[in-house]
Formats: C-alpha cells, sequence, structure tokens
C-alpha cells in the first residue's frame, strides 16, 4: 500500500508541470532574431518578467501539507499548479509569436532531418 502511494505521488509530481515557465521559454529564445527588439516583444518580455509562478507558496503548501496529512500537501501543490496552467500557456504563446520570426520552423527542421534520415 505504501509502495502504492510512493508510485502516485512520482506520477503526480511528474505529470504536474506539463506547461513550462514562461520564464525558462524566454530563455530558449534566439536573441538574433530580428522581432528580438521589437516592442511588441519587449512589452512580452516585460509581462513575463513581472509574472509570478508563486513556486515558493506551493513548495511551502507542499511541505506543510504533506506534515498535516500524508500526500495531501503534495495534492494541494499540484492542483495549485495546475490551476496556474493557462496563464503560464498564455504568457508562452504571447512571448513565442511576438519574438520568433517564424514559430514552426523549428518544427519543419526536425521533420526535414528526420524525413532525410529515413532515407
Amino acid at each position: 500500500m505504501k509502495k502504492q502511494a510512493l508510485v502516485l505521488s512520482a506520477l503526480a509530481v511528474t505529470l504536474g508541470g506539463c506547461v513550462s515557465s514562461p520564464k525558462e521559454t524566454v530563455l530558449n529564445l534566439d536573441t538574433t532574431d530580428k522581432r528580438w527588439t521589437s516592442a511588441r516583444c519587449v512589452a512580452a518580455r516585460k509581462e513575463v518578467a513581472r509574472y509570478d509562478d508563486k513556486a515558493k507558496v506551493r513548495g511551502w503548501v507542499g511541505v506543510l501539507g504533506n506534515i498535516a496529512a500524508p500526500f495531501a500537501g503534495t495534492a494541494t501543490s499540484l492542483a495549485l499548479s495546475k490551476a496556474q496552467d493557462d496563464e503560464r500557456a498564455r504568457l508562452n504563446h504571447k512571448v513565442r509569436s511576438a519574438c520568433i520570426s517564424d514559430p514552426l520552423a523549428n518544427r519543419r527542421e526536425a521533420t526535414r532531418a528526420s524525413r532525410q534520415a529515413r532515407r
């Protein structure tokens, strides 16, 4: 029983962070892109910089909740993270559309490379 609970909690923690942090998204962008210095991109990056992911709050809720009742903190922390997924996805989309000239370039390049590898 205890082993099953540990496996379930590990699975929940793994699946909990499905939407990447907008700050991580900005760090992975190409700063040499011609749109990087555009007013729209600068405004989107400023909005991302002001975004509070509430990671410390979720961490404290997880620890204190687990002290109060086993796995209650983990579940609550995951629920709080899930509640912010929409906002993270919105910011990720906004910054990508404002700062990337061709957002599908990497996907097309990967598809082209995999097709050539098959030949």
